[in-house]
């Protein structure tokens, strides 16, 4: 049993607190599982923080951290948005969605203590999370292979169809929860048993690799292992070059992977010239096979049309009007698409890119606050341990946005909102206690 230490908040009330505690070891237990218990998570959290919060001190600290009010003024634009969106019931839907971003800043960002130990337990519940989803998808996955003997199970979407999840959230997770467990081991609770901790980095990398999500694949060998190896160096020069080895037997794997014919490889091979040079073909659209690389293609262009025609620098289309403005131009493109693709309603999906998402929905003002959201952290002067691993988690989400509308969903919405907010919290309290000595 992990201890459960008292929550940093204001109220003396032990039961509350603890209660509170627990809530936030249950919304990082359930990020990786059905988003819908993670969101019941989410309201259990917010729940017990308004028995346990003073509400004098958290506005105090709303004002002495300027951050928490930019994601609050971020949400404000999204509901801002809504009285200029055609579509109320989308914008209702949508506003609905996005809560934990309104609702975070405030139970988590304004707690006004350090609080290692509920950091640490915080994270070893995540981490528990995802070998739990691990072990039942590759289970789940077997269950399907001894069916019809198709090894596509084992990879990418159909690996996490049980769950009902994305295989590139899923991969957006793991590798957050490798970069736990590599840049901040102490984090662990396990962190005295290196076998564990080991074995719990081998299986994840394992899970990571049978997701094949392309740009979290690459993330971890453009941001992580080059953090790890740089910090690690830093401190100290052996253990730098240990790190540097791993990596290298990483690369390796990798490389023999890319060597061979496997569905990892063939998730990459969609992205070389040969794959997307004709990924629109006017003279036969017949022949037109959209892949997911292509696909994310056609809606950014697509969307950037949108954008144009409609004038929507400004202040956006608003959060309800999205699918029915790209609804009219992807229809202006029904000559390029053969009969297939016109079924799938591709106006109904998302940007794919949050970046394109912002400015299509809130215009330059809501992309600029975003961005600022982004950005600013990055400038903070962390002196806590998790500094790498914050580097390391913000980096890799603002690549993943690139590929990803993910704040348009509950299950990139509640993960990142949530480990912005501990981030977020740990800093401020770490810089105002540091302040006072």
């Amino acid at each position: 049993m992990l201890n459960m230490p008292t929550a940093s908040l204001t109220k003396s009330n032990p039961l509350a607190n603890k209660l509170y505690t627990a809530c936030l070891f249950l919304v990082a237990l359930s990020i990786p599982m059905y988003y819908r218990i993670n969101a019941l998570a989410v309201v259990l959290l917010a729940v017990s923080w308004i028995f346990t919060a003073d509400f004098k001190s958290t506005f105090t600290q709303l004002k002495k951290r300027p951050l928490l009010i930019c994601w609050i003024l971020w949400y404000a634009l999204h509901a801002i948005s809504y009285f200029y969106s055609d579509d109320k019931t989308i914008a209702s839907a949508d506003l609905e969605s996005k809560l934990s971003i309104l609702l975070l800043p405030l139970v988590i960002g304004t707690q006004n203590k350090e609080n290692e130990t509920q950091l640490k337990g915080v994270f070893t519940s995540f981490i528990i999370g995802l070998l739990v989803i691990c072990i039942l998808s590759i289970g789940s996955s077997y269950l399907a292979f001894q069916q019809d003997h198709q090894i596509s199970h084992f990879f990418y979407h159909n690996l996490v169809h049980f769950a009902d999840a994305n295989a590139v959230y899923m991969s957006w997770y793991v590798l957050i929860g490798i970069a736990i467990l590599l840049l901040a081991p102490t984090a662990f609770f396990f962190t005295k048993q290196k076998s564990i901790q080991i074995i719990t980095i081998i299986v994840l990398e394992l899970f990571l690799l049978m997701l094949s999500a392309r740009m979290v694949l690459l993330c971890q060998f453009a941001i992580v292992l080059p953090i790890l190896i740089y910090q690690s160096t830093k401190k100290d020069f052996t253990k730098g070059l240990i790190n540097s080895g791993f990596a290298l037997v990483l690369l390796a794997v990798y490389g023999i992977i890319f060597l061979t014919n496997n569905p990892i490889k063939e998730r990459f091979k969609e992205m070389t010239p040969s794959q997307t040079k004709n990924w629109v073909s006017k003279e036969d659209p017949s022949k037109q096979q959209f892949n997911n690389f292509t696909l994310r293609i056609f809606i950014w262009k697509t969307s950037m049309e949108s954008i144009q025609q409609e004038h929507l620098y400004w202040y956006g289309s608003g959060i309800g009007d999205v699918a029915a403005i790209q609804q009219k131009t992807i229809e202006k493109h029904n000559f390029e698409l053969n009969e297939g693709n016109r079924a799938k309603k591709i106006w109904e999906f998302n940007m794919h890119n949050m970046y394109i998402q912002e400015l299509f929905m809130l215009g330059i003002i809501g992309l600029l606050t975003f961005l600022f959201i982004l950005c600013r952290p990055l400038f903070f002067q962390f002196t806590t341990p998790y500094k790498w691993l914050f580097w390391s988690f913000q980096l890799t989400s603002m690549a993943v946005f690139f590929i990803e509308s993910a704040l348009q969903t509950q299950a990139g919405i509640i993960f990142f909102s949530f480990f912005s907010m501990l981030f977020l919290q740990h800093y401020y309290s770490s810089k105002e206690t540091q302040s006072t000595v």
